[in-house]
């Protein structure tokens, strides 16, 4: 058996790392290596036996082999299920496996991995062809197939025979993508988020992103971001006594100056101005923009699937031939007194919510208030 400067710990970290770019990109991969190890689902399978009782082809029904060197020597294949998956993104999982794997092991080892442009179905084929001069019969085995992919030196022709479904498949991949880096700027929201930090969490370029990103979404990148941050840091002005300082920093401004140029640049208002003249304000339900928004949703759409996927109680009425919501989370109008009123990127509108197009916008509020406010 060929013999690598890994150990058993190595293998099952490189694992986990395998495991968390399949959960991520939604691409089924897997990597053998020539020290017979197989990194499969988060788990090592050890040995010849292992390895061929759990690597079964027949699940990657279209796939992609990337060869894996270390220093120039050849240790094993990345193996990328490629159905339902863009030539593109394919390509790029590529540049992205190879820094996960220098990233693990680089500092430890002091190594270099590569991992090399996925072999397409005649370098695969002339590879099993070499074999023949290698063994004394030739080996039987099932006919490999394998999806070519772009790179910038082999462009790929594409032979698809349907353009409608390798659209939806682009789509599909790209939304997918999208979803991923709005899941991960939510659990991030207040702290500094950058456009390359983003991009390499979904195992994207940042110039792919930024433009997939604007073409789902309506929304720019950065802009998307701010008005996230300035509806969580207009809740927390209103409902709290925190020092605007503090609010600026848990929300991922480094500078309270910058924060409250950005703040007033978003709503019109300094923060302070804005806790001032929002004393009365009670509750506060924040909706930030996702795949699911059509650019033929009205507020009152989007406001209403997320008050049922969240299982909050609401109750809406007519009011002037347009639906009202009057009760949210059991908050009721009070005689006209009290009520709720809503924000699109942190600005009111006078028309009602459901006249009001989400198209190009990033986060919606509902707010429990005073109507004098």
């Amino acid at each position: 058996m060929i013999d690598y400067p890994l150990k058993k710990e190595d293998y099952r970290t490189l694992a986990g790392a395998v495991a968390t770019f399949s959960g991520i990109t939604q691409i089924d991969t897997v990597f053998y290596t020539l020290d017979e190890q197989l990194l499969k689902d988060n788990t090592v399978f050890s040995g010849l036996n292992e390895v061929q009782q759990n690597i079964n082809f027949d699940e990657f029904k279209v796939y992609a082999i990337f060869p894996v060197t270390i220093e120039h020597r050849l240790w094993g294949f990345i193996i990328c299920n490629s159905v339902n998956v863009s030539q593109q993104r394919i390509y790029l999982s590529r540049s992205y496996l190879e820094n996960i794997f220098n990233q693990l092991l680089e500092p430890e080892f002091n190594i270099t991995v590569s991992v090399w442009d996925a072999l397409d179905t005649e370098q695969i084929s002339q590879i099993r062809y070499f074999d023949t001069f290698l063994r004394a019969t030739t080996a039987e085995g099932t006919q490999i197939t394998t999806q070519p992919v772009k790179t910038d030196r082999n462009k790929y022709h594409n032979t698809e025979n349907d353009p409608k479904a390798s659209s939806q498949e682009e789509d599909d991949g790209v939304n997918q993508s999208i979803d991923a880096a709005i899941q991960y700027i939510e659990k991030n929201i207040r702290h500094t988020i950058s456009l390359s930090t983003v991009a390499q969490e979904v195992f994207l370029s940042p110039s792919y992103l930024s433009r997939i990103f604007k073409k789902i979404l309506d929304v720019n990148f950065i802009d998307y971001i701010n008005y996230r941050k300035i509806a969580i840091a207009s809740e927390k002005l209103a409902l709290s006594k925190l020092p605007i300082n503090y609010i600026a920093n848990q929300t991922g401004f480094q500078q309270t100056s910058y924060f409250t140029k950005i703040f007033k640049q978003r709503t019109g208002l300094t923060p302070s101005e804005y806790r001032h003249q929002n004393t009365s304000i009670q509750k506060v339900f924040t909706i930030p923009r996702d795949v699911s928004w059509r650019d033929s949703d009205t507020v009152f759409d989007v406001s209403k699937r997320y008050f049922q996927k969240n299982d909050i109680a609401y109750f809406s009425q007519p009011v002037n031939g347009y639906p009202y919501f009057n009760n949210i989370s059991n908050l009721a109008d009070s005689t006209g007194s009290r009520g709720w009123i809503y924000t699109v990127d942190c600005k009111q509108p006078t028309v009602p919510s459901s006249a009001v197009s989400v198209k190009g916008k990033s986060v919606v509020q509902w707010i429990y208030t005073a109507f004098n406010n």
